[in-house]
Protein backbone atom coordinates (compact mmCIF):
# COMPACT_ATOMS: atom_id res chain seq x y z
CA UNK A 1 0.00 0.00 0.00
CA UNK A 2 2.47 2.46 0.83
CA UNK A 3 4.50 1.71 -2.37
CA UNK A 4 1.43 2.75 -4.39
CA UNK A 5 0.90 5.62 -2.48
CA UNK A 6 4.63 6.34 -3.23
CA UNK A 7 3.97 6.08 -6.96
CA UNK A 8 0.93 7.93 -7.14
CA UNK A 9 2.81 11.16 -5.33
CA UNK A 10 5.42 10.46 -7.43
CA UNK A 11 3.88 10.53 -10.55
CA UNK A 12 1.86 13.83 -9.20
CA UNK A 13 4.66 15.35 -8.90
CA UNK A 14 6.27 14.83 -12.26
CA UNK A 15 2.74 15.99 -13.67
CA UNK A 16 3.11 19.27 -11.59
CA UNK A 17 7.17 19.73 -12.15
CA UNK A 18 6.00 19.36 -16.34
CA UNK A 19 3.18 21.48 -15.76
CA UNK A 20 5.37 24.54 -14.29
CA UNK A 21 8.09 23.87 -17.19
CA UNK A 22 5.49 24.81 -19.48
CA UNK A 23 4.04 27.72 -18.02
CA UNK A 24 7.31 28.92 -17.19
CA UNK A 25 9.23 27.98 -20.24
CA UNK A 26 9.79 31.15 -21.90
CA UNK A 27 11.20 32.58 -18.37
CA UNK A 28 13.47 29.24 -18.11
CA UNK A 29 15.67 30.03 -20.97
CA UNK A 30 18.05 32.32 -20.29
CA UNK A 31 18.61 30.10 -16.97
CA UNK A 32 18.80 26.93 -18.24
CA UNK A 33 21.23 28.18 -20.89
CA UNK A 34 23.34 28.96 -17.96
CA UNK A 35 22.93 25.42 -16.18
CA UNK A 36 24.37 23.77 -19.61
CA UNK A 37 27.40 25.98 -19.30
CA UNK A 38 28.11 25.73 -16.01
CA UNK A 39 27.67 21.86 -16.16
CA UNK A 40 30.01 21.91 -19.34
CA UNK A 41 32.66 23.97 -17.62
CA UNK A 42 32.33 22.66 -14.28
CA UNK A 43 34.82 19.86 -14.65
CA UNK A 44 37.49 22.24 -15.71
CA UNK A 45 37.08 24.33 -12.77
CA UNK A 46 36.97 21.44 -10.66
CA UNK A 47 40.57 20.69 -12.39
CA UNK A 48 41.75 24.12 -11.42
CA UNK A 49 40.59 23.72 -8.11
CA UNK A 50 42.33 20.99 -7.09
CA UNK A 51 45.80 22.74 -8.55
CA UNK A 52 45.04 24.99 -5.58
CA UNK A 53 43.29 27.63 -7.68
CA UNK A 54 40.54 29.52 -5.64
CA UNK A 55 37.50 28.27 -7.62
CA UNK A 56 36.10 32.21 -8.29
CA UNK A 57 39.29 32.45 -9.80
CA UNK A 58 39.37 29.26 -11.29
CA UNK A 59 35.62 30.21 -12.85
CA UNK A 60 36.95 33.87 -14.05
CA UNK A 61 39.76 32.00 -16.08
CA UNK A 62 37.43 28.97 -17.97
CA UNK A 63 35.11 31.86 -18.88
CA UNK A 64 38.05 34.48 -20.31
CA UNK A 65 39.83 31.41 -22.34
CA UNK A 66 36.61 30.70 -23.38
CA UNK A 67 35.66 33.87 -24.94
CA UNK A 68 39.23 34.34 -26.43
CA UNK A 69 38.49 30.94 -27.96
CA UNK A 70 35.70 31.85 -29.35
CA UNK A 71 36.75 35.51 -30.25
CA UNK A 72 39.90 33.75 -32.49
CA UNK A 73 37.53 31.44 -34.32
CA UNK A 74 34.91 34.16 -35.02
CA UNK A 75 38.46 36.21 -36.31
CA UNK A 76 39.55 33.52 -38.46
CA UNK A 77 35.87 32.10 -39.58
CA UNK A 78 33.61 35.19 -40.48
CA UNK A 79 35.76 37.43 -43.21
CA UNK A 80 36.18 33.80 -45.11
CA UNK A 81 32.01 33.31 -44.59
CA UNK A 82 31.51 37.41 -45.41
CA UNK A 83 33.54 36.48 -48.33
CA UNK A 84 31.41 33.73 -49.41
CA UNK A 85 28.21 35.27 -48.93
CA UNK A 86 28.97 37.79 -51.61
CA UNK A 87 30.13 35.64 -53.90
CA UNK A 88 26.61 33.60 -53.09
CA UNK A 89 24.87 36.81 -53.33
CA UNK A 90 26.57 37.71 -56.90
CA UNK A 91 25.54 34.22 -58.32
CA UNK A 92 21.96 34.19 -56.75
CA UNK A 93 20.63 35.12 -60.36
CA UNK A 94 22.26 33.08 -62.21
CA UNK A 95 21.01 30.18 -59.84
CA UNK A 96 17.38 31.53 -60.63
CA UNK A 97 18.05 31.25 -64.54
CA UNK A 98 19.45 27.58 -63.91
CA UNK A 99 16.18 26.49 -61.80
CA UNK A 100 13.34 28.07 -64.42
CA UNK A 101 16.01 26.78 -67.42
CA UNK A 102 15.64 23.39 -66.36
CA UNK A 103 11.57 23.63 -65.04
CA UNK A 104 10.60 25.14 -68.35
CA UNK A 105 10.98 22.07 -70.78
CA UNK A 106 9.26 20.18 -68.27
CA UNK A 107 6.74 22.79 -67.74
CA UNK A 108 6.28 22.39 -71.50
CA UNK A 109 5.77 18.91 -71.59
CA UNK A 110 2.85 19.11 -68.93
CA UNK A 111 1.26 21.62 -70.97
CA UNK A 112 1.15 19.88 -74.43
CA UNK A 113 0.26 16.30 -72.20
CA UNK A 114 -2.07 17.58 -69.80
CA UNK A 115 -3.68 21.02 -71.11
CA UNK A 116 -6.86 20.80 -68.64
CA UNK A 117 -5.05 20.27 -65.54
CA UNK A 118 -2.29 22.94 -66.20
CA UNK A 119 -5.01 25.27 -66.34
CA UNK A 120 -6.16 23.90 -63.67
CA UNK A 121 -3.73 23.84 -61.78
CA UNK A 122 -2.96 27.81 -62.78
CA UNK A 123 -6.49 28.91 -61.72
CA UNK A 124 -5.97 27.16 -58.18
CA UNK A 125 -2.96 28.91 -57.63
CA UNK A 126 -4.26 32.36 -59.00
CA UNK A 127 -7.43 32.03 -56.52
CA UNK A 128 -4.56 30.82 -53.94
CA UNK A 129 -2.39 34.02 -54.54
CA UNK A 130 -5.42 36.11 -53.90
CA UNK A 131 -6.30 34.22 -50.66
CA UNK A 132 -2.53 34.44 -49.18
CA UNK A 133 -2.79 38.68 -49.78
CA UNK A 134 -4.48 39.04 -47.01
CA UNK A 135 -2.24 36.99 -44.58
CA UNK A 136 0.64 38.96 -46.14
CA UNK A 137 -0.97 42.25 -45.03
CA UNK A 138 -0.97 40.59 -41.75
CA UNK A 139 2.75 39.92 -41.75
CA UNK A 140 3.39 42.95 -42.77
CA UNK A 141 1.30 44.80 -40.00
CA UNK A 142 3.02 42.16 -37.26
CA UNK A 143 6.15 43.28 -38.96
CA UNK A 144 5.74 47.08 -38.48
CA UNK A 145 4.30 46.40 -35.37
CA UNK A 146 7.58 44.34 -34.39
CA UNK A 147 9.74 46.75 -35.55
CA UNK A 148 8.04 49.22 -33.11
CA UNK A 149 8.63 47.18 -30.49
CA UNK A 150 12.81 46.65 -31.47
CA UNK A 151 13.37 48.90 -28.60
CA UNK A 152 12.14 46.73 -26.33
CA UNK A 153 13.11 43.43 -27.85
CA UNK A 154 16.45 44.56 -27.92
CA UNK A 155 16.49 45.56 -24.12
CA UNK A 156 15.28 42.10 -23.46
CA UNK A 157 17.65 40.11 -25.61
CA UNK A 158 20.73 42.44 -24.00
CA UNK A 159 19.28 41.79 -20.17
CA UNK A 160 19.55 38.03 -21.46
CA UNK A 161 22.91 37.99 -22.81
CA UNK A 162 23.83 39.43 -19.43
CA UNK A 163 21.82 37.14 -17.42
CA UNK A 164 23.14 34.07 -18.81
CA UNK A 165 26.97 34.46 -18.06
CA UNK A 166 26.32 36.13 -14.62
CA UNK A 167 24.13 33.17 -13.70
CA UNK A 168 26.27 30.55 -14.68
CA UNK A 169 29.55 32.23 -12.93
CA UNK A 170 27.03 32.22 -9.76
CA UNK A 171 26.34 28.41 -10.33
CA UNK A 172 30.17 27.39 -10.80
CA UNK A 173 30.93 29.53 -8.01
CA UNK A 174 28.36 28.23 -5.41
CA UNK A 175 28.26 24.55 -6.98
CA UNK A 176 29.16 22.73 -3.30
CA UNK A 177 26.88 25.34 -1.40
CA UNK A 178 24.17 24.42 -4.23
CA UNK A 179 24.95 20.36 -3.99
CA UNK A 180 24.82 20.73 0.11
CA UNK A 181 21.86 22.80 0.22
CA UNK A 182 19.44 20.54 -1.91
CA UNK A 183 21.08 17.35 -0.39
CA UNK A 184 19.35 18.97 3.27
CA UNK A 185 16.37 19.00 1.16
CA UNK A 186 16.73 15.42 1.03
CA UNK A 187 15.70 12.77 3.81
CA UNK A 188 19.08 11.33 5.28
CA UNK A 189 17.50 7.28 4.98
CA UNK A 190 17.15 8.37 0.68
CA UNK A 191 20.35 10.27 0.55
CA UNK A 192 22.99 7.04 -0.56
CA UNK A 193 20.08 5.83 -2.82
CA UNK A 194 19.77 8.97 -4.68
CA UNK A 195 23.17 10.02 -4.71
CA UNK A 196 24.04 7.21 -6.63
CA UNK A 197 21.30 7.38 -8.75
CA UNK A 198 22.27 11.38 -9.77
CA UNK A 199 26.05 10.09 -10.23
CA UNK A 200 24.83 7.38 -13.19
CA UNK A 201 23.06 10.23 -14.63
CA UNK A 202 26.25 12.70 -14.29
CA UNK A 203 28.02 9.47 -16.00
CA UNK A 204 25.43 8.82 -18.92
CA UNK A 205 25.37 12.66 -19.59
CA UNK A 206 29.02 13.66 -19.84
CA UNK A 207 29.71 10.38 -22.12
CA UNK A 208 27.29 11.72 -23.74
CA UNK A 209 28.23 15.41 -23.41
CA UNK A 210 31.69 14.83 -24.16
CA UNK A 211 31.08 12.58 -27.55
CA UNK A 212 28.70 14.47 -28.96
CA UNK A 213 30.53 18.01 -28.75
CA UNK A 214 34.08 16.62 -29.56
CA UNK A 215 32.26 14.67 -32.70
CA UNK A 216 30.71 18.29 -33.73
CA UNK A 217 33.58 19.87 -33.63
CA UNK A 218 35.30 17.62 -35.52
CA UNK A 219 32.77 16.85 -38.27
CA UNK A 220 32.43 21.30 -38.22
CA UNK A 221 36.23 21.27 -39.43
CA UNK A 222 35.83 18.64 -41.95
CA UNK A 223 32.69 19.42 -43.46
CA UNK A 224 33.52 23.08 -43.76
CA UNK A 225 37.30 22.03 -45.52
CA UNK A 226 35.96 20.18 -47.72
CA UNK A 227 32.84 22.25 -48.98
CA UNK A 228 34.90 24.68 -49.31
CA UNK A 229 38.20 22.78 -51.52
CA UNK A 230 35.60 21.73 -53.80
CA UNK A 231 33.81 24.85 -54.24
CA UNK A 232 30.56 24.76 -52.87
CA UNK A 233 29.09 27.90 -52.47
CA UNK A 234 28.93 28.93 -48.77
CA UNK A 235 30.68 25.81 -48.32
CA UNK A 236 31.87 27.43 -45.03
CA UNK A 237 28.64 27.84 -43.35
CA UNK A 238 27.17 24.95 -44.27
CA UNK A 239 29.39 22.86 -43.07
CA UNK A 240 30.12 24.74 -39.88
CA UNK A 241 25.86 24.34 -39.29
CA UNK A 242 26.30 20.75 -40.57
CA UNK A 243 28.76 19.42 -38.10
CA UNK A 244 27.29 21.61 -34.62
CA UNK A 245 24.08 20.21 -35.56
CA UNK A 246 25.28 16.75 -35.09
CA UNK A 247 24.71 17.52 -31.92
CA UNK A 248 21.30 16.39 -32.43
CA UNK A 249 21.30 12.71 -34.16
CA UNK A 250 20.99 12.47 -37.78
CA UNK A 251 20.13 16.46 -38.28
CA UNK A 252 23.73 17.51 -39.74
CA UNK A 253 23.13 15.62 -42.94
CA UNK A 254 20.13 17.24 -43.03
CA UNK A 255 20.65 20.61 -42.83
CA UNK A 256 24.09 20.30 -44.43
CA UNK A 257 24.56 17.80 -47.21
CA UNK A 258 20.73 18.27 -48.43
CA UNK A 259 21.67 22.53 -49.25
CA UNK A 260 25.48 21.66 -50.15
CA UNK A 261 24.37 19.07 -52.64
CA UNK A 262 21.78 21.36 -54.43
CA UNK A 263 23.89 24.60 -54.26
CA UNK A 264 26.45 22.57 -55.98
CA UNK A 265 24.39 21.62 -58.36
CA UNK A 266 22.77 24.75 -59.32
CA UNK A 267 26.50 26.07 -59.49
CA UNK A 268 28.17 23.88 -61.66
CA UNK A 269 24.94 22.43 -63.61
CA UNK A 270 27.22 19.00 -63.08
CA UNK A 271 26.23 15.94 -61.66
CA UNK A 272 30.06 15.39 -60.06
CA UNK A 273 29.69 18.37 -57.75
CA UNK A 274 27.01 16.60 -55.47
CA UNK A 275 28.94 13.58 -55.82
CA UNK A 276 31.44 15.42 -54.23
CA UNK A 277 29.59 16.92 -51.63
CA UNK A 278 27.90 13.24 -50.64
CA UNK A 279 31.90 11.65 -50.42
CA UNK A 280 32.67 14.79 -47.91
CA UNK A 281 29.59 13.95 -45.47
CA UNK A 282 30.27 9.60 -46.06
CA UNK A 283 33.71 10.63 -45.29
CA UNK A 284 32.67 12.64 -42.45
CA UNK A 285 30.42 9.88 -40.99
CA UNK A 286 32.81 7.21 -41.71
CA UNK A 287 35.44 8.75 -39.67
CA UNK A 288 33.06 9.50 -36.77
CA UNK A 289 31.54 5.87 -36.35
CA UNK A 290 35.05 4.16 -36.86
CA UNK A 291 37.60 6.34 -35.10
CA UNK A 292 36.39 9.79 -33.36
CA UNK A 293 33.33 7.78 -31.28
CA UNK A 294 35.10 4.64 -30.42
CA UNK A 295 37.92 6.77 -28.97
CA UNK A 296 36.34 9.69 -27.78
CA UNK A 297 32.96 7.85 -26.50
CA UNK A 298 34.71 4.60 -26.05
CA UNK A 299 33.12 1.81 -23.75
CA UNK A 300 31.25 4.33 -21.61
CA UNK A 301 27.22 4.39 -21.71
CA UNK A 302 25.78 6.72 -23.94
CA UNK A 303 22.49 7.35 -25.43
CA UNK A 304 20.92 5.68 -28.35
CA UNK A 305 20.73 8.35 -30.91
CA UNK A 306 17.11 7.24 -32.20
CA UNK A 307 16.06 8.04 -28.35
CA UNK A 308 17.79 10.90 -28.31
CA UNK A 309 16.37 12.61 -31.50
CA UNK A 310 12.60 10.90 -30.49
CA UNK A 311 13.28 12.91 -27.13
CA UNK A 312 14.24 16.34 -28.52
CA UNK A 313 11.22 16.55 -31.05
CA UNK A 314 8.81 15.67 -28.17
CA UNK A 315 10.17 18.09 -25.94
CA UNK A 316 11.16 20.71 -28.84
CA UNK A 317 7.54 20.15 -29.60
CA UNK A 318 5.67 20.06 -26.26
CA UNK A 319 8.00 23.12 -24.33
CA UNK A 320 9.69 24.86 -27.23
CA UNK A 321 13.71 25.56 -26.83
CA UNK A 322 13.17 25.18 -23.24
CA UNK A 323 12.13 21.54 -24.22
CA UNK A 324 15.13 21.29 -26.39
CA UNK A 325 17.22 21.54 -23.60
CA UNK A 326 16.08 19.34 -21.48
CA UNK A 327 15.06 16.65 -23.66
CA UNK A 328 18.34 15.19 -23.34
CA UNK A 329 18.86 15.43 -19.39
CA UNK A 330 15.49 14.18 -19.25
CA UNK A 331 16.24 11.42 -21.78
CA UNK A 332 19.43 10.53 -19.25
CA UNK A 333 17.39 10.18 -15.66
CA UNK A 334 14.59 8.34 -17.86
CA UNK A 335 16.92 5.48 -18.64
CA UNK A 336 18.88 5.44 -15.41
CA UNK A 337 15.32 4.86 -13.66
CA UNK A 338 14.41 1.93 -16.36
CA UNK A 339 17.85 0.38 -15.28
CA UNK A 340 17.53 0.44 -12.11
CA UNK A 341 14.00 -0.73 -12.46
CA UNK A 342 15.02 -3.57 -14.65
CA UNK A 343 17.98 -4.55 -11.87
CA UNK A 344 14.80 -4.37 -9.16
CA UNK A 345 12.86 -6.87 -11.47
CA UNK A 346 15.56 -9.31 -11.42
CA UNK A 347 16.10 -8.72 -7.70
CA UNK A 348 12.67 -9.89 -7.41
CA UNK A 349 12.88 -12.63 -9.13
CA UNK A 350 15.76 -14.09 -7.62
CA UNK A 351 14.65 -15.66 -4.75
CA UNK A 352 11.44 -17.25 -6.22
CA UNK A 353 13.72 -18.87 -8.50
CA UNK A 354 16.06 -19.79 -5.80
CA UNK A 355 13.58 -21.51 -3.60
CA UNK A 356 12.84 -25.45 -3.73
CA UNK A 357 15.65 -25.98 -6.30
CA UNK A 358 17.88 -23.21 -4.42
CA UNK A 359 17.81 -26.20 -1.54
CA UNK A 360 18.01 -29.05 -4.10
CA UNK A 361 20.93 -27.04 -5.43
CA UNK A 362 23.13 -26.74 -1.98
CA UNK A 363 22.94 -31.01 -2.02
CA UNK A 364 26.10 -32.49 -4.34
CA UNK A 365 25.77 -32.97 -7.39
CA UNK A 366 26.99 -36.53 -9.10
CA UNK A 367 29.33 -35.43 -11.66
CA UNK A 368 27.93 -35.99 -15.48
CA UNK A 369 29.21 -38.53 -17.57
CA UNK A 370 30.75 -37.11 -20.70
CA UNK A 371 29.19 -38.77 -23.39
CA UNK A 372 31.58 -40.34 -26.45
CA UNK A 373 31.02 -38.47 -29.77
CA UNK A 374 28.69 -39.84 -32.98
CA UNK A 375 30.86 -41.79 -35.24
Amino acid sequence: MRSGLRTVATAAALVLVMVAIYLARTVLVPFLLAGVIAYTLNPTVGWLERRRVRRSYGVLLVMAGLVLVAAGMLAMIVPEMLTQLRQFGDRLPGYVQAVQARIQPLEGYLEERYPEQMAALRARALEAGRSVLPAVAGWAAAGVKSAMGSVAGFVIWLLTVIVVPVFAYYLLVDHKDLALTLEGLVPAEMRPVLERRVQEVDRVLRAWLKGQLTVAAVLAVIYSIGLTLIGVPLGLLIGVVGGLANMVPYMGLVVGLIPAAILSLLDTGSWTSPLMVVGVFTLGQVLEGTVISPRVVGGGLGMPPAIVLLAVMVGGQLFGFTGLLLAVPATAVGLVLLKDMRRSYDEARLPSAAGPAGAASSLPRRPLRRRRPLE
